[in-house]
């Protein structure tokens, strides 16, 4: 079994990470999303637009030959469309653009304020309603990790791509200490990730590369954050969608890709949990740390949509190199499991050391 050092091992958080504790995956926001639209006399107004916004979308992946389940159709290719159709004369590509489709024109209203408004409502919902933890026991399964930690003994670092507080509640619930970026005067400073003082060590490094629910800017532009996320103005609010459009530059977004990226290249094993690599920016960043170090290894843990037969993984394994644009397949491993199943069962140092070829002994045993 291999022995990990420390920072061996880093952790990536996906949208399905937070499905048993009761946040809905992205593709299920739709759903509701839709389920509001048909039902809800105040979202209706915008049906038209929304379904119009929908099949242009599916008519732009249907260019590019992607049909069916192809096309990665979610809450956040919807706002990121949303969101580049409000800049309209502003956009990049405007002045390339003859003019704009008479029905967008139609239905988006004068200066397009259905389309902000569709988004504002949107995002209001989602961070409102759709990432509230409905019940803190749900999310229980998060310590998981902390169990974890303290087999590792050294301080854990996880990335994640959600906005939800499951591991932040989780590690409240057992007096762990965990270290988001924020100083004592709940300003966001950089250097709370830095390893300064070896005696204050956190157990967990968390670095939400997407933002989070109850983080917004003050006055001053600083990111800060509040215990009533429902009180955050849409504008305050710091939360980015998960596309290579949507990169910043600005920080904390900046510094945490960069973290993502800096410690992933010093880690033997990456383990994505409920990810299912439809970030390009962390798609690419992962690709290139496996190419950089063939001894490098990626484990997937996301349940399969059939058997867990050898044949299922290998087919998994081949789905995920193909996402990465990654030709070697033997870096990858993939595991059927849940993410509840996974952090409280499996997630152990023995069954990660024997994902790595035994080591050889230094001396051979003597009888």
């Amino acid at each position: 079994m291999y022995i990990f050092k420390n920072n061996e091992i880093v952790i990536l958080l996906g949208a399905g990470a937070s499905v048993d504790a009761g946040i809905p995956h992205s593709a299920d926001m739709i759903q509701r999303l839709e389920n509001l639209i048909r039902d809800e006399d105040k979202w209706q107004d915008f049906q038209e637009l929304y379904n119009y916004v929908r099949s242009s979308i599916y008519h732009s992946f249907g260019i590019q030959g992607r049909f069916g389940t192809d096309v990665n159709y979610n809450i956040e290719t919807l706002v990121n469309t949303l969101d580049e159709l409000t800049k309209k004369q502003e956009h990049t590509l405007y002045p390339f653009v003859g003019a704009w489709n008479p029905t967008l024109v139609e239905l988006a209203g004068s200066e397009f304020y259905f389309i902000k408004d569709l988004k504002g409502n949107i995002l209001h919902e989602l961070r409102g309603k759709w990432l509230e933890l409905p019940n803190k026991e749900l999310a229980a399964y998060y310590k998981g990790l902390i169990a974890f930690k303290t087999d590792y003994q050294y301080p854990l670092r996880v990335f994640g791509l959600n906005y939800d507080l499951c591991l932040e509640t989780a590690c409240e619930q057992e007096d762990l200490e965990i270290e988001l970026g924020f100083n004592e005067e709940r300003k966001w400073d950089w250097r709370q990730f830095t390893d300064t003082n070896p005696d204050e060590t956190p157990d967990i490094y968390y670095y939400k590369l997407h933002g989070s629910t109850n983080w917004q800017y003050d006055p001053d532009d600083r990111l800060t954050f509040t215990d009533a996320p429902n009180t955050i103005d849409d504008d305050k609010a710091a939360i980015i969608f998960g596309t290579s459009i949507k990169l910043q530059y600005r920080d904390p977004f900046l510094f945490l890709v960069y973290e993502f990226r800096k410690w992933i290249l010093e880690c033997k094993l990456l383990i994505c949990v409920g990810y299912s690599f439809g970030d390009e920016h962390i798609n690419k960043i992962i690709q290139q740390a496996l190419s950089l170090n063939k001894e490098r290894l990626l484990l997937s843990i996301s349940p399969f949509k059939d058997s867990d037969s050898k044949e299922s993984v290998r087919k998994q394994q081949e789905e995920v190199a193909r996402m990465l644009n990654h030709r070697n397949t033997e870096q990858i491993a993939c595991r059927s499991f849940h993410a509840n199943q996974f952090m409280l069962e499996k997630l152990k140092l023995d069954y990660l050391g024997d994902l790595f070829p035994q080591e050889e002994q230094p001396f051979p045993i003597v009888a």
